[in-house]
């Protein structure tokens, strides 16, 4: 049975980029981006929830996201989720769920207006 693991978000970047080489030379830049839903509420008050996410960017693409990549910045990824797991130096037990963007579109700021 084939299986999806597909996200695809549009939302702002909440930190300027974190770029780094890997020991087999290879980059990786790292930064988050805020999205949110609205919706009205059983009393007709509009709501809103924000959700942060981690996002990962990996190969010859890292570079030119650790440069064009801004804090504020809309931006449109495509990608799937990877989930981590690790003990920590006190026995305590971590994970973290993040996005490997495959594609990156940089948008202009006036993109997501309604």
């Amino acid at each position: 049975m084939k299986s999806v693991n597909k996200v695809v978000l549009l939302g702002h970047v909440t930190r300027d980029p974190e770029l780094k080489a890997i020991k087999n030379g290879q980059h990786v830049c790292t930064f988050d981006l805020a999205t949110s839903r609205e919706w009205k509420d059983s009393a007709g008050e509009m709501q809103l929830l924000a959700e942060f996410h981690h996002i990962v960017v990996w190969g010859a693409f890292a570079a030119t996201c650790g440069t064009h990549v801004k804090k504020g910045k809309p931006l449109y990824i495509e990608g799937y989720l990877k989930t981590s797991s690790w003990v920590g130096k006190q026995r305590e037990k971590f994970s973290r769920t993040e996005i490997v963007a495959e594609e990156v579109v940089f948008l202009a700021a006036s993109a997501q207006a309604k």
